[in-house]
């Protein structure tokens, strides 16, 4: 295999991979104890729930990946496409590792970990000669990181909430992070990205250079066919944050949640709104409700303005304790709301099963509070959390065109069952499972599912992830550049045992 050699008609498109370093080592697990390639491989592998290394734990899949390798340079990256080619081989990707289905621990693949790609988060720099403000980095930097690359020249980068989420996951499945409701997908924000292809391709892609793989780049998620090396991002002036926070009893659901769904078509235009139940502190009896709106307006004055309005026409009384205070109109800002989000979340070693779905927009705010209850009230374990987000009116526009994320709604409903031993995994599966059974039942309820919360193992959901339009135009993106199969796709039930490629078709 020549890896220089270009896709047909991608001409001058391709990037010199040129490299005169060695490259490096490809653990293999039939020649590496099995300790050290069980560290490797569940390395960063943030949910605990994860697939078996053996048959006799009857609970958990086997997945026994062939090899395992941290790539440092583009010539790593090919030197492990080309061993996947000569041993007929997948490869699956980890970013980040966030991802609750373990997506990149496949058997018999070769897993590619880019956390040290081009240095991590060395990799980041400034790309003025494609626009104001526009960045790039490699696939396993965080949103964490890259917003305090971004603060030094006043700017930011609409990316995840949770910090160390790497942003190749993230984009890919199209990136709900900070503000989306109002500034849209992160992954609207992407410019260009660089691949290196099942057959050993580097390309640049973009809106005008191998476009089938860019609108791919943009909401494929697991389904891309190619391995991501580097993003071009654009990014939007740093604004200041404010934040009001309010906690209310379960028992005022319905009131509370219809009361936001109304505020949103009228709401400041800076305001991120969201709903979350949790047990707050872990020791109450029943979850709590906090209303979380945080404002990314220009000045005090437009935020005070904006959550003035909110907190005047509050639905009923909140409740408050010296720990968990209400607030109003206070400042924050990102390294602020990043370290909350780590604090508040389950500590390493838990369990999680998580699932989503788009609600659709036709529902009255009654009829949304009313599907919602069940799953807000009854809360698994006191680590589980369900959350409402408000994507109006980012869903009422029409998504820019040629990207392969096409799915939204005005809701964007998730839970996250969270727990510490095997033994429970059982109920909180059941939880979940029913929670969403529920929901299927009613007719003309879900619309869709976000790729970011879901596990295709766990609940098929008729792959709602894009339009029938998008969809079928990804399985023709993914035919022709890995017709094999080569690069792991979407993790489904019916996982390869043997490891070999396998169809592509979204099925």
């Amino acid at each position: 295999m020549n890896p220089s050699v270009n896709h047909p008609g991608s001409g001058s498109d391709s990037i010199n991979a040129s490299s005169a370093q060695a490259p490096a080592p490809i653990l293999f697990r039939t020649s590496t104890p099995e300790s050290e390639f069980h560290a490797a491989i569940f390395s960063r592998v943030f949910n605990h729930r994860r697939p078996s290394f053996s048959s006799s734990s009857p609970n958990y899949p086997v997945r026994l990946p062939f090899g395992y390798c941290k790539p440092v340079t583009i010539s790593d990256v090919l030197s492990c496409v080309a061993v996947a080619n000569a041993e007929n081989k997948r490869i699956s990707i980890r970013s980040g590792g966030h991802s609750w289905a373990c997506w990149s621990v496949r058997h018999c693949a070769i897993l590619l970990d880019m956390i040290d790609f081009e240095g991590g988060i060395e990799s980041v720099r400034w790309e003025p000669e494609r626009g104001e403000g526009v960045v790039s980095c490699s696939s396993a930097v965080t949103s964490a990181q890259l917003n305090q690359f971004l603060e030094r020249g006043q700017r930011v980068f609409p990316g995840g909430h949770c910090p160390d989420v790497g942003l190749g996951g993230f984009l890919l499945q199209g990136g709900m992070g900070w503000n989306c409701k109002n500034w849209g997908w992160a992954c609207e924000y992407m410019v260009g990205v660089d691949v290196v292809t099942a057959e050993g391709e580097v390309l640049h892609c973009s809106e005008t250079q191998n476009e089938d793989l860019f609108f791919a780049a943009r909401g494929a998620g697991p389904g891309f066919p190619a391995i991501v090396t580097r993003f071009y991002l654009g990014t939007l002036p740093l604004p200041p944050m404010w934040q009001s926070l309010y906690f209310f009893d379960i028992a005022n659901f319905k009131d509370v949640l219809e009361w936001m769904i109304k505020l949103c078509p009228t709401a400041s235009p800076t305001l991120e709104i969201v709903l979350v139940s949790a047990f707050v502190p872990q020791s109450s009896t029943t979850p709590t409700l906090t209303a979380v709106f945080t404002s990314f307006a220009p000045s005090y004055s437009d935020a005070l303005a904006a959550l003035t309005s909110i907190h005047d026409s509050l639905p009923c009384t909140p409740s408050s304790s010296p720990d968990h205070p209400n607030r109003f109109c206070q400042p924050t800002s990102l390294p602020e709301e990043y370290a909350a989000q780590l604090a508040g979340n389950a500590a390493p070693g838990f369990r999680t099963r998580s699932d989503n779905a788009y609600l659709s927009s036709n529902l009255s705010p009654p009829q949304v509070a009313s599907v919602l209850e069940p799953a807000f009230s009854t809360l698994p374990t006191k680590q589980s959390t369900a959350l409402w987000f408000a994507m109006n009116p980012t869903s009422r526009r029409e998504l820019k065109g040629g990207m392969a994320l096409s799915m939204q709604s005005d809701h964007y409903f998730s839970v996250y069952a969270v727990w510490e031993e095997e033994m429970n995994d059982e109920r909180c599966d059941e939880w979940v499972r029913g929670v969403f059974d529920k929901l299927e039942e009613d007719e003309g309820t879900l619309v869709g599912s976000y790729l970011g919360d879901a596990d295709f193992q766990f609940r098929q959901v008729g792959w709602r992830f894009w339009g029938e339009k998008e969809r079928g135009r990804l399985e023709e993106v993914r035919k022709r550049w890995d017709s094999k199969g080569r690069v792991c796709g979407f993790l489904r039930g019916d996982e390869a045992v043997d490891g070999g490629v396998k169809s592509v078709e979204l099925k």
